[in-house]
C-alpha cells in the first residue's frame, strides 16, 4: 500500500494490523490506539501528518516506522523534526471536566457549548478528557477559536481562545432538515439503503461507526440510522464530508436519521 502525509491511520490498521504495535511504539499517546473504543474513536478522522503533530514528532518518523512492516511512501519529501504548537496564556481558565458525562452515555456537546457562551472576556475554556477531541477542536476552529492540546497523568487538557468574532450558534436545521422532507427522501432512496442502529451504543462509538459505515457507503446509496437522538458532534463531520441529514422522532428515545450525499 502506498501512503502519504494525507493517508488515514484507519486505513493503514485496514491494511496491516500489525500498524498499532508500529504506531504505539513511536510515542507514549499512540498507545491509546490499542484500545478498540479510542481506536474508532481517533483513527477515522486522523491523518499520518495529524498523528505526527500530536505525537510531537515528525512525519519521517512515521514514514521510516511504516516502510518497515512493508508500506510503500508516495512522494516523499523532507519534514522538518520541529512541530509548531499553539501557546496559550492560561491564567484566567473556566474549567470542564467531561469524562463523567462520557462515561455515562451522555454527549457533552450542547453543555460544551453553554459553557463556550459563557466565557468571559480574555477568559479560556479547558476541557478535560481521556483524549484529543478532534470534532470539538474542528467545530470551535470554525468558531473563532484556536486551541492547545496538552497531555498529563494520562488525561489529556484541550484549551479554547477566542482570537476572533464569529457568531456563535448550535446551528441543528442548517444541516438537519424538517422531519416533512424524511419521508421524501426515504422514498427516494427505497432499495438503495443501508442502514445501522447506534442506540446500544456508548460514546464515541455511535458517530464512529456512523462514519465508518460512510466512508464504505456506495455512491448512490443513504444510509439509515436508528439513534437516540440528533448526534451534534456529527453534524460538522457530515457537513465537511459533503453530506445532508434528515430525521424523522420515533419517540424520545429514538431518532431516524437518513444521511445521503449532497
Amino acid at each position: 500500500m502506498k501512503v502519504t502525509i494525507n493517508t488515514k491511520i484507519s486505513a493503514l490498521i485496514k491494511e496491516n494490523i500489525e500498524v498499532i504495535d508500529t504506531i504505539a511504539a513511536i510515542n507514549p499517546h499512540f498507545k491509546k490506539l490499542k484500545n478498540p473504543l479510542l481506536r474508532r474513536a481517533l483513527a477515522s478522522r486522523v491523518t499520518i501528518a495529524d498523528a505526527a503533530k500530536i505525537g510531537g514528532v515528525s512525519v519521517e518518523v512515521f514514514f521510516n516506522k511504516l516502510e518497515q512492516i512493508g508500506f510503500e511512501v508516495e512522494n516523499k519529501v523532507p519534514f522538518s523534526s520541529e512541530v509548531k504548537r499553539t501557546s496559550i496564556d492560561k491564567s484566567n481558565v473556566l474549567s470542564f471536566d467531561v469524562r463523567e458525562l462520557i462515561s455515562g452515555g451522555t454527549d457533552p456537546f450542547k453543555e460544551i457549548m453553554e459553557k463556550v457562551k459563557l466565557l468571559e472576556e480574555n477568559q479560556i475554556l479547558e476541557i478535560i478528557n481521556s483524549f484529543e477531541p478532534i470534532p470539538l477542536i474542528n467545530v470551535l476552529k470554525s468558531k473563532g477559536f484556536i486551541s492547545e492540546v496538552v497531555r498529563k497523568d494520562d488525561l489529556v487538557y484541550t484549551y479554547f481562545q477566542k482570537v476572533k468574532e464569529v457568531e456563535l450558534e448550535i446551528a441543528t436545521e442548517t444541516t438537519c432538515t424538517t422531519e416533512n422532507n424524511f419521508d421524501e427522501i426515504y422514498k427516494k432512496y427505497i432499495g438503495k439503503m443501508e442502514y445501522v442502529d447506534v442506540r446500544h451504543l456508548e460514546m464515541p462509538e455511535p458517530m464512529t461507526t456512523i462514519l465508518e459505515k460512510l466512508e464504505s457507503l456506495p455512491i448512490d446509496f443513504c444510509l439509515l440510522v436508528d439513534h437516540k437522538k440528533v448526534p451534534q458532534f456529527l453534524l460538522p463531520e457530515l457537513k465537511e464530508r459533503k453530506f445532508d441529514i434528515y430525521y424523522n422522532k420515533i419517540d424520545e428515545n429514538n431518532i431516524q436519521l437518513l444521511i445521503c450525499r449532497q
